[in-house]
């Protein structure tokens, strides 16, 4: 009998296509908050327009996919269900809710937490700033690792196989202030490493500068950063040391709860 693994290798055939052309048109209507109309919805999936009306319609009947009123289409409710399903299951939630607060409340701004998926980050957790100006974020939402300082953080105290598969493709430039080069990339996640904490530079959207913090598992391991985020006006290059302060101690605490015992941050 074929292993999970080894199915995963084979391209997929009949229902198994059907699938990954459900998976598909999910992710882009996620990933497009307004909606998407049927033509749009059959491109991205490849499909012809009678075949995505048909797979939206199965869509819709599982609660996976809604009409909205303007005729396009959106996630359904079902899809909230999963989502919390998944982040429940996720301990290090919990265990990062409280020192979350306590970074708003001191700091005044935006806190992310975040974990790594392939080359990027995915949130999973975040408390806004009281400030009416704010930076946008939405959980579930990514950005790529390694223009990210939450990306960063965790990419510092990551083993080698992960950094060549994030920086396998270049660094995409986000900003005019992104720094493209990997090398020197590669460079800064020794200084990351040895202080314990990443900048965002206004490397990954305009006008944001970031600070973060990896959170590490009882085996020293990275399995997620905290950030605080601000606009620059407020998040000021005066303001790191002491922003990377609170986030530092913010991920060390969330790093104790999950049984981390070492020197934080562990030697370099």
């Amino acid at each position: 009998m074929d292993t999970i693994e080894q199915s995963e290798r084979k391209a997929p055939t009949g229902e198994a296509k059907a699938l990954v052309k459900g998976i598909t048109t999910l992710n882009a209507i996620a990933a497009e908050p307004s909606g998407l109309s049927l033509v749009e919805v059959a491109h991205a999936a490849d499909l012809p327009k009678a075949t995505a009306h048909r797979l939206l319609a199965t869509l819709a009947n599982a609660g996976l996919v809604r009409t909205l009123g303007n005729g396009r289409y959106g996630l359904g409710s079902h899809c909230l269900v999963l989502g919390e399903a998944y982040l429940a299951a996720i301990d290090l939630r919990t265990e990062a809710l409280v020192a979350m607060r306590q970074l708003v409340a001191e700091t005044g701004e935006s806190c992310h937490l975040g974990i790594l998926s392939d080359d990027h980050i995915v949130y999973i957790e975040k408390l806004d700033s009281p400030h009416p100006i704010r930076m946008y974020s939405r959980v579930g939402a990514t950005n790529p690792a390694s223009t990210t300082s939450l990306g960063k953080a965790i990419l510092a105290f990551s083993p080698e196989d992960v950094l060549e598969a994030v920086y396998a493709h270049g660094i995409p430039q986000r900003t005019p202030a992104t720094v493209t080069d990997v090398a020197e990339a590669r460079r800064r996640l020794l200084e990351i490493r040895t202080q314990g904490y990443a900048v965002d530079d206004i490397e990954n959207e305009e006008g944001i500068r970031c600070v973060a913090a990896p959170v590490l598992d009882h085996d020293g391991q990275p399995v997620a950063g905290i950030s605080i985020s601000g606009p620059e006006q407020r998040v000021t290059r005066e303001r790191i040391h002491e922003l990377a302060d609170a986030v530092r101690a913010a991920a060390e605490h969330v790093s104790r709860g999950l049984g981390f015992r070492g020197a934080f941050p562990p030697p370099a």
